[in-house]
């Protein structure tokens, strides 16, 4: 088998070798291949959009702006109530 062969070539060959003269098995191999790879990206692509549709996370604590020295910025009262 050559390296330059397109990949599900090389693929349908290793079934016709597994399978020996058997035509169903190797028709049943190559359905199993293509159903495998057409899976596979259907997959890939599912987990792709997923990936790109969600939004942004929020930035973690402490990442954002300073916090105002002690004695600056507004005044925090107790719960009232209570």
């Amino acid at each position: 088998m050559s390296g330059t062969d397109p990949l599900i070539t090389r693929l349908t060959k290793a079934a016709e070798v597994v399978t020996g003269d058997d035509q169903r098995a190797t028709t049943f191999a190559r359905g199993l291949i293509l159903g495998a790879l057409v899976g596979a990206a259907i997959a890939g692509s599912t987990l792709w959009q997923r990936r790109h549709a969600r939004p942004q996370a929020p930035e973690p604590v402490g990442k954002g702006p300073a916090a105002p020295a002690s004695g600056e910025g507004p005044a925090i009262e107790p719960p009232r109530g209570a």
